[in-house]
């Protein structure tokens, strides 16, 4: 028997023992010293490795399974902000309105525009197939289909009812403001599932009136290919199965060496192939892993967030079920290697016993070259001669070295391939970030992240516009408001309210956070709500005038008929007076005062008259009628009284004026009450100037005066019937004015400053 190395070559030495009592002790001791410590180390080391192997393992599958989870949620409280931020538009809730008085030009107008909203939203969230807007009986009333990125909003005739659809009914069951999410199914067009098959979640959300009253539904469908992505992502590279279960139990999978279809599956047979304990706990509302049927499940409830509301919100559940023999396969080859340990050990025992018999030089040998692979140089070996038990542990050496080589290979690739994921990842990441990152600054509300001791630690480019923040300055120093939010902020709770900065009034919402027990750090985000607030003030005031508008309509019907009772008695008592006054036997002192009997009978005569014109509806003869020829009649009839007045008359009336589509009599009636009203303004003289341009669809005359102009404090009550500022007048001229310009389908506004004029500008269709 011979033993060396290939390179350099080993010298041999050879030493004799007794074969009894240095054998003996020398191979006692060897065992003791290698048998022992290894069996021990190899059995912790199996052990801690077994445990440190199957904890990470399953960490990384929940983890892999929470990052998949959070980035669905993510999405779902994305769009569901638009869902939200959509029903809630002013124009949902007057489209509702319209259809419910019949106004079907209004109607269009606020369809229109619900649509083009509806476009920017499917625009911006590619995995929105389709909107669309239904009323309290399921109609829909506005639609908007997104197929293959291509845009199109459905036509009025292809508008469909969708009362039968159980996520109608549900869903306009739910409060206003929730928002619900229907189970997977497919969709369904015109009462036929659509082909081919397509997998869809929908979201809605009520509309609701000013009293709370259901005026329609929003809804949105959702590709579930936003949910199948995940599924194709968690599986990749794996020999395992992802799964998406729905509230109902229902689901889709996804293998690497299977892709699954469209078709839902009922959970019945899972349930049963897993057990129903673990299925329970499968679909309960906490992450967590499980075994079952041989296979190891990673399993988290899809949280929709904030965005969501309902005891069926955590029902959703991601789930990576991996067989435990593709799991625990690393184990065996640990096994494996601390089997290889122990035959390394069972040779080691072996060549103990022969050196104690033989020679102890070929180990030295082995030894030296052992000190070479553990360095690291797996390329030496151990020349072998012969057949006996050293000839074999030199072939085990190398045999190992063997081993260790291509394990040192293996682990080199294993290190190489990880590197290459790192990177991939951390690029994905970065991506992500700066995704998040853009988000960020160029969100239109203001977003402020503040510390514990009130200090911005976060702050994006809206709210250092709107606050004048820097980051580490106290949020309380520039708005003392804050300090007062921030108290009433509780933890787990969402604080909103309005509140008013300088001249706006901001939208506000803030969320409070514990840090490790020992404090507090908010989230603010706030809006800029003027425009909003000023504009539901408008929709107040005009829904008051229309208040009052109805009223005065029943007065003046009320009206009518008193007039009619007392114009006739006025009429006889008008015709005794003219006749007594011709009547040669009545005494002459009683000539005068009937004299100014008629006198007051006609002046009640005249209010009648006028009351009349203005409480009775009139039917138009609408022609095209001349603006000049209609002006240069009033301008006659009040000639005196503007000379008398010494008031100058400017007209600037171009020929090329189109024929305007009116009354001849009412324009005159309008520009007539509109002429002596400018004359009462200027009583020691001034200029009238009356001049009109054609504008887009008709005509814009405007007639101002040079007179004490008007207050402003009386400006929105001008066209208020009997209301009037002159001795004398009744108060109607100006109301009446402006019930003809709205039945000719024109508009009437005016502009006055105390002491420098008033203008009416009147907006007139063309023939």
């Amino acid at each position: 028997m011979r033993a060396g190395t290939s390179s350099p070559p080993a010298s041999h030495h050879r030493t004799a023992f007794p074969r009894r009592g240095l054998a003996r002790r020398i191979y006692a001791t060897f065992l003791a010293a290698t048998a022992i410590p290894t069996l021990i180390a190899g059995l912790i080391g199996v052990t801690v490795s077994l445990s440190v192997m199957r904890t990470q393992t399953l960490d990384h599958l929940r983890q892999e399974t929470s990052v998949r989870v959070l980035g669905v949620q993510q999405f779902f409280d994305d769009v569901a902000a638009e869902l939200h931020l959509v029903a809630r538009t002013p124009d949902v809730a007057e489209l509702f309105q319209a259809l419910a008085k019949g106004d079907v030009r209004r109607a269009d107008q606020l369809a229109a525009a619900t649509e083009q909203d509806f476009v920017r939203v499917v625009e911006v969230h590619p995995d929105v197939y389709q909107m669309r807007l239904l009323d309290a009986a399921g109609m829909e009333r506005v639609r908007v289909d997104n197929r293959n990125r291509a845009t199109r909003v459905i036509d009025r005739e292809h508008l469909q009812n969708k009362a039968d659809r159980y996520y109608v009914r549900e869903a306009l069951a739910r409060p206003a403001g929730e928002l619900y999410v229907s189970p997977l199914d497919l969709n369904e067009e015109f009462g036929r599932i659509e082909q081919p098959e397509r997998p869809v979640v929908r979201l809605a959300t009520v509309v609701a009136g000013p009293s709370g009253q259901v005026l329609g539904l929003v809804v949105m469908n959702l590709h579930a290919q936003v949910l199948i992505d995940p599924l194709r992502q968690m599986v990749h590279e794996r020999e395992g199965v992802a799964y998406l279960f729905d509230r109902a139990g229902r689901y889709l999978h996804h293998s690497a060496l299977h892709t699954a279809g469209s078709t839902m599956h009922s959970s019945g047979p899972l349930a049963e192939s897993w057990g129903d304990d673990a299925f329970r706990k499968l679909m309960g509302a906490r992450p967590g892993t499980l075994a079952a049927a041989g296979n190891i499940v990673a399993f988290a409830p899809l949280q929709f967030g904030s965005a969501f509301a309902g005891e069926d919100g955590s029902r959703w559940v991601m789930a990576l079920s991996l067989s435990e023999r593709v799991l625990w396969r690393s184990v065996v080859n640990l096994y494996v290697l601390y089997a290889v340990l122990l035959v390394a050990l069972g040779v080691a025992a072996v060549g103990g016993w022969a050196l104690s018999r033989r020679l102890l030089g070929p180990l030295e040998d082995l030894r030296r070259e052992a000190e070479v692979v553990a360095e690291g140089d797996f390329t030496r070996r151990v020349q072998v001669s012969g057949h006996d038990e050293i000839a074999q542990l030199g072939a085990s050496f190398n045999g190992m070295a063997d081993r260790l080589a291509a394990l040192y290979r293996d682990l080199d690739a294993q290190r190489g391939r990880l590197e290459v994921e790192v990177a991939s990842r951390t690029r994905e990441l970065a991506g992500e970030r700066a995704l998040l990152a853009s988000v960020f600054r160029h969100a239109g509300d203001a977003i402020v992240a503040v510390d514990g001791q009130g200090r911005v630690s976060l702050a994006n480019a809206a709210a250092r516009t709107l606050f004048a923040l820097t980051e580490g300055q106290s949020l309380g120093a520039v708005w003392p408001q804050w300090n007062e939010l921030a108290a009433e902020a509780h933890a787990g709770e969402t604080l909103r309210r309005d509140v008013a900065l300088a001249e706006r009034t901001l939208s506000v919402s803030v969320d409070a956070a514990t840090q490790d027990g020992t404090g507090h750090s908010w989230v603010l985000v706030a809006r800029d709500v003027s425009e909003e607030r000023n504009l539901q003030d408008e929709r107040r005031q005009l829904d008051r005038q229309l208040f009052q508008i109805e009223k005065l309509a029943t007065m003046g019907e009320l009206a009518m008929g008193v007039a009619h009772e007392i114009g006739n008695p006025l009429a006889g008592m008008r015709a005794v007076v003219h006749a007594l006054q011709y009547d040669d036997r009545l005494p002459d002192d009683v000539l005068e005062p009937l004299v100014r009997l008629e006198e007051e009978i006609d002046r009640l005569i005249t209010f009648l008259r006028s009351f009349r014109g203005f409480a009775a509806p009139r039917g138009l003869d609408l022609q095209p009628v001349a603006l000049r020829e209609a002006v240069t009649d009033i301008l006659f009839w009040t000639r005196n009284e503007a000379r008398s007045q010494k008031v100058e008359v400017e007209l600037d009336l171009p020929e090329s004026l189109p024929r305007l589509r009116a009354d001849l009599q009412q324009l005159k009636q309008v520009l007539l009450n509109l002429v002596v009203n400018a004359l009462h303004a200027m009583p020691e003289g001034g200029a009238l100037r009356i001049r009109a341009r054609a504008q887009g669809a008709g005509v814009r005359l405007e007639v101002s005066d040079s007179g004490c102009g008007i207050p402003p404090e009386v400006l929105p009550r001008i066209f208020d019937p009997f209301f009037t500022t002159r001795s004398g007048g009744s108060g109607l001229g100006l109301g009446i004015t402006a019930k003809i310009v709205r039945e000719h389908g024109a508009t009437i506004a005016v502009e006055s400053q105390p002491g420098a004029g008033a203008k009416f500008v009147l907006d007139w269709p063309a023939a």
